[in-house]
């Protein structure tokens, strides 16, 4: 796999949604609209969708496996840090990729599987946080059908029973979303590794969002984040997160060190 340099791969009209690479990580989704059309079609394969930030990048870049998987999702610009690299890397098409957040791609998913009456699965987080989470849309979006399973609690440690265990509870909810909440890297490999299993149309990582929705953790202000802040947010609230903020810091001296040398 190409570790560095950026291409586009397809050459469409920027109203159409374009594969595109950045530090030799792919984005498949580009634009809002479009992936959001792929969300509702009706399909027998199911959908992996991957809301790709810095840390991401930074993953798949060492991570040979990672970047395998997300070779198979359709991967989405959840990061400011990813839409700023494409315009520091290519500014011919600086325009191209949309910031599709995580949070509200989610939130548009239950909304619109309230009003098509599709059943929706939380999965992951730590325990009582995803029927909190549940409960809250519930309110939230009348009429959802939703239900909850905690999954392993260790998943880098999961047993196959265990895995057995979820795929067999997922299943029988006949769900049309599963929503994974097993944190960065692990939520996309369980979903890539099981996809054989998976009865569902589109499963999608969700990292901490079912902690914003059950009121684990206070939810980012949208001025926050969109200001490109929401990293800083995170680790006044969550100070354990710190470590992991310095990859953002260290992505974008990559960046900044690409743009140099092209």
């Amino acid at each position: 796999m190409k570790k560095n340099g950026h291409k586009n791969i397809n050459r469409q009209s920027k109203k159409i949604d374009s594969s595109i690479e950045i530090m030799g990580v792919s984005l498949s989704g580009t634009r809002r609209s479009e992936v959001l059309k792929k969300i509702w079609v009706l399909r027998k394969k199911m959908l992996h969708v991957a809301t790709v930030n810095s840390e991401y990048m930074m993953r798949a870049r060492e991570d040979i496996a990672f970047a395998r998987v997300l070779d198979n999702c359709i991967t989405v610009a959840d990061g400011y840090g990813v839409v700023w690299a494409n315009k520091i890397l290519d500014v011919r098409r600086q325009n191209l990729v949309e910031r599709i957040s995580g949070v509200e791609l989610v939130e548009e998913i239950l909304q619109h599987a309230s009003q098509k009456e599709e059943k929706v699965f939380l999965l992951g987080a730590a325990i009582g946080v995803a029927e909190k989470a549940a409960f809250k849309m519930s309110k939230k979006y009348p009429g959802l059908q939703i239900s909850w399973y905690e999954g392993a609690q260790s998943i880098a440690l999961e047993k196959a029973e265990e895995a057995s265990m979820t795929i067999a509870k997922i299943n029988a909810y006949e769900p049309a979303y599963l929503l994974v909440a097993y944190g960065m890297p692990h939520q996309d490999l369980w979903i890539e590794e099981n996809r054989p299993y998976l009865r569902v149309r589109v499963a999608m990582g969700v990292g901490g969002v079912l902690d914003e929705w059950a009121g684990v953790v206070a939810p980012c202000p949208a001025w926050v984040d969109k200001i490109g802040m929401k990293w800083a947010w995170r680790v006044a609230h969550e100070p354990w997160r710190w470590r992991r903020i310095l990859r953002i810091f260290q992505f974008g001296l990559l960046v900044l060190y690409h743009k140099l040398i092209d």
